[in-house]
């Protein structure tokens, strides 16, 4: 089967939230009654899959039927979907032996099969259903998958363009990780009820999840004081974009100043500089060595250039005082293409912490690692710095001894932040977006951003709409968004061979449709 593309929206009025397993028992344990709750999903997720599959009428659904809480919520959708006109199908695991809601199920026309260990009645009825809805697991089983589960799951057909739908997390997927078994149901979309779980956006679990969408099933008011992470998506980042004035010139949108590129990595800035212009700064100044402007100069035309010193390693030579002069500009980018030497490394950490006097400052590449090698200047950048690192940097910045991936890469950028202060992008995917009191992530997986260069169109786009007036916190999760969707737009489904320079000039593209009612897909 072709897998699904991952994608995690929150459908506007729905969670924006993402829950460990704890955290959806504590939520649990504070509402309603279960019983309530599990009429609440069953009914929402009914709803769901009615949208999908279009008219009822003699189509056959078929639900696979766990022994817990998910097999409750199964059955009662599938009550609700045969009351519609559906031909629904449960296939238990094992029997459910003295339940009403089985009971209520087979009332409403529902036929009720259990796992035999027989493999051709089930394929028989998956190869005819127009959904097949997964409700073996809950969030609270880990692989790997056993006994009749991993049975029944082996023993499903390939169905090509068949909707497969999962409540909560395919099974096989553990809640809090993303771990996933080899049978894992493979799901083109996942239903959330309620706020979407941690184990459906980590790797490998989001590969096996499709499109992940939260349903509102009632719980929004208790979950929103919360700590738990805010999805980054069309519907929650369009209010964030900067306004454009029919009067307004290049200054009312800003001044962004890049100051990175050595002899060794010239193009780097231009990348960037592409990317602020692309995301609607006003004016771009690129301050580095001749031979990095010489290369600017033929990628971003548009963009100012500032020569500075180079030492004899070709690196900038500059001082923070050399910076300065050049004027004040709204936002400032440090890193790309710095590469390393005393001479920039004092540079790029001076001007990180000189984010302190107020002018947003973007840290990234080689500025990151000149904090690094001078970890004690962490404690002292301040929310308007932000700062970009993948895992690679972000194992340095933090001292750890594994470069982080998932569940860690999302603690380590909520630890950068609370140490720094700043705001902190965790690169990767998921993506992080950390204030010292807040977390968001980006699910939205896109082999094609992984590129050299791909983390300078980023950076390039933050500090553009920092530029424009977005708060860093802002600028941060609006920015993420925009490279995301533009790498989908330039990448045109395709997952490899994206010149990242297209990526670029799509984030203009990726803005407008941001700013259009509908948004993006």
């Amino acid at each position: 089967m072709t897998r699904p593309r991952a994608v995690v929206r929150t459908s506007g009025a729905a969670f924006d939230r993402v829950v460990d397993v704890a955290g959806m028992r504590r939520l649990e344990s504070t509402t309603a009654p279960e019983i309530d709750l599990m009429h609440r999903a069953g009914t929402a997720l009914a709803v769901a899959v009615h949208r999908r599959v279009g008219p009822l009428r003699g189509r056959v659904i078929v639900a696979l039927v766990g022994p817990g809480d998910n097999g409750g919520d199964a059955l009662i959708m599938a009550r609700t979907l045969a009351r519609g006109g559906a031909a629904v199908v449960c296939w238990a695991s094992r029997a459910r032996s003295a339940d009403p809601l089985v009971d209520a199920a087979r009332a409403a026309g529902v036929r009720w099969r259990v796992w035999s260990g027989d493999a051709r009645p089930i394929a028989r009825d998956i190869r005819g259903a127009a959904a097949v809805v997964d409700g073996l697991l809950g969030i609270g089983s880990t692989p790997p998958l056993r006994g009749q589960v991993a049975e029944m799951l082996r023993a499903l057909p390939e169905v090509p363009g068949q909707l497969r739908l999962a409540i909560d997390v395919p099974s096989g997927i553990c809640g809090d990780t993303g771990h996933a078994d080899p049978l894992t149901f493979r799901a083109t979309g996942t239903l959330a009820t309620g706020p979407i779980k941690l184990g459906a956006v980590l790797h490998p679990g989001i590969e096996y999840a499709g499109a992940v969408e939260a349903l509102d099933i009632g719980l929004a008011p208790e979950i929103a004081a919360s700590g738990a992470p805010r999805i980054i998506d069309a519907a929650t980042v369009r209010d964030l974009a900067p306004a454009r004035p029919l009067d307004g010139h290049k200054g009312t949108f800003g001044r962004v100043l890049i100051v990175g590129g050595s002899a060794a990595y010239r193009g780097a800035p231009a990348l960037a500089a592409l990317a602020a212009q692309s995301a609607g700064a006003g004016v771009v100044t690129v301050a580095s060595v001749e031979a990095s402007v010489g290369a600017c100069a033929a990628v971003a035309p548009a963009a100012t250039f500032r020569v500075l010193a180079a030492n004899t390693d070709g690196c900038i030579g500059a001082s923070l005082d050399a910076i300065e002069a050049l004027g004040e500009p709204t936002a400032l980018l440090v890193g790309p293409g710095l590469s390393r030497s005393p001479s920039s490394d004092a540079l790029a950490r001076d001007l990180a912490t000189d984010a302190r006097r107020g002018v947003p400052t973007v840290v990234d590449a080689d500025g990151l690692n000149a904090l690094a090698a001078e970890p004690a200047r962490l404690g002292t950048l301040g929310p308007n710095a932000i700062l970009t690192p993948h895992p690679g940097e972000m194992r340095r910045l933090l001292d750890l001894a594994e470069t982080p991936r998932g569940a860690d890469m999302m603690q380590a950028t909520r630890e950068l932040a609370a140490l720094s202060g700043a705001v902190v992008v965790g690169k990767g995917s998921p993506t992080f977006v950390a204030t010292d009191n807040q977390l968001f992530l980006l699910a939205r997986p896109n082999p094609a951003l992984a590129a050299a260069g791909s983390g300078d169109v980023l950076a390039g786009a933050v500090a553009a709409l920092a530029a424009q007036g977005l708060r860093p916190p802002d600028a941060a999760r609006l920015g993420v968004w925009l490279h995301a969707r533009a790498g989908e737009l330039a990448a045109d489904g395709r997952a490899a061979g994206i010149a990242v320079e297209r990526i670029a000039r799509k984030l203009g593209p990726a803005l407008a449709e941001t700013l259009e009612q509908d948004g993006a897909p």
